[in-house]
């Protein structure tokens, strides 16, 4: 059974409207309306925003901290894993790019703590690079024991901002945290202030200005940067102005290219006086725009065009009955947005995120993948983009129903 949200039978708890998170204004013009179906008594909706002042990009209503606190322990995705194997092919490949960004400075590095851990699979590669002494913390209820059971590295459950003991550490990492807070810079500063004389930080994000991804002709999620989890769309500048604001100055930084989606930004701070610049990137950098706000509206025109496409798919299969494989971000804004699924049946939605089933997503019931059965020759929509091909495969081996691509 999926553990409590503490919503029960109410309605959704939605987003309370915010101001930029790096300069602090309220001038902003709107670039998208993400509307997403609500998930488990949450409903993530919100316009997609672009600083006039500064030129950062948001979304501009967000959940209020006790909220996102009870979502990230009680609903989180994770701390699912059972085994290695369950760790996705994009987060090993971050765990390795962060750890190969890190080369010059490992051996310098007596004790590493990851924020937001889940697994544990950086920690387990900086050790395996040499880092004697790592250690992280996560939201989720299971995280310590997954952590443990899969690479048996120390984890205990934290949330970041009231964390108080960053000063046992000569490197914080802070990889795909900033992107989820309401308040990232009050993340760095409560860093900052604890960090032992000539620690660091190392931010990873998805690098908002290369979200429409220059030089790149690969297939785009539309509109999939713009998680539900997903709040702040940040770049180069804004990382320097958030860690200015923290007494943090750039020490280094790069932009690299990743399996899925848009580039990913590291960057390396440390307390320093102010510099008047901002660093070259490191060697090797993928393109990318200081400022987010015209990759950002690229990002947005190509995902119209992409979600076109899938309207067109959608509306070839007619209008019977039909069910859903993904509880996730992906079919949230289907539901929401898509006209052609407000005609036909969804008889349910399908996810093997235990803490989802039996929740709802837009109103149709959550069920476990075991249950495929129990709907025989009705037709099933994989609703997902960077794991279609393995849940495809997956799939075919436990039943013989349609099986619906919505991207090649």
């Amino acid at each position: 059974m999926p553990r409590s949200s503490a919503i029960g039978n109410c309605s959704p708890v939605r987003g309370v409207s915010r101001h930029c998170p790096v300069c602090g204004t309220s001038a902003a013009v709107t670039l998208f309306d993400n509307r997403i179906a609500p998930t488990a008594g949450y409903d993530f909706s919100s316009p997609i925003k672009c600083c006039t002042e500064c030129h950062s990009a948001y979304a501009g209503s967000a959940l209020e901290a006790p909220d996102l606190d009870r979502y990230y322990s009680c609903l989180s995705k994770y701390d699912t894993v059972t085994s290695r194997a369950d760790i996705s092919a994009l987060d090993r490949e971050r765990a390795k790019l962060a750890t190969a960004f890190l080369a010059p400075i490992l051996d310098s590095l007596t004790s590493v703590l990851d924020v937001g851990c889940a697994s544990g699979v950086l920690l387990h590669e900086l050790r395996e690079a040499g880092v004697k002494n790592v250690r992280g913390i996560d939201p989720a209820e299971a995280a310590p024991a997954v952590a443990r059971a899969l690479f048996d590295v120390a984890v205990s459950q934290s949330h970041a901002e009231s964390y108080d003991q960053y000063a046992s550490h000569d490197l914080v990492c802070l990889m795909a945290v900033l992107e989820h807070l309401r308040e990232p810079g009050r993340l760095l500063q409560n860093v900052a202030r604890q960090l032992r004389p000539g620690g660091r930080v190392l931010i990873e994000v998805p690098d908002a200005g290369a979200f429409d991804r220059p030089g790149d002709d690969r297939l785009i999620e539309p509109y999939g940067e713009f998680s539900n989890e997903h709040i702040n769309f940040l770049s180069i500048f804004d990382i320097q102005r958030l860690g200015r604001s923290a007494g943090l100055e750039v020490e280094r930084w790069k932009t690299m290219r990743i399996a899925y989606g848009a580039p990913d930004l590291f960057v390396l701070l440390r307390r320093s006086a102010a510099t008047h610049g901002l660093p070259a990137p490191d060697a090797g950098s993928s393109v990318s725009d200081s400022n987010a706000g015209e990759a950002m509206r690229k990002y947005v025109a190509l995902s119209k065009l992409g979600m076109e496409e899938v309207e067109r798919r959608l509306a070839a299969m007619g209008h019977g009955a039909i069910l859903i494989y993904g509880a996730g971000n992906h079919t949230g804004r289907l539901l929401a947005q898509s006209p052609t699924l407000a005609d036909v049946d969804v008889l349910a939605v399908f996810d093997r995120n235990p803490h989802l089933v039996g929740a709802t997503i837009g109103g149709h019931r959550i069920l476990q993948p075991a249950a495929l059965g129990q709907f025989p020759r009705v037709p099933v929509i994989i609703s997902t983009f960077n794991a279609r091909h393995e849940i495809y495969e997956s799939l075919k081996t436990i039943t013989s129903q349609p099986l619906v691509l919505l991207y090649d």
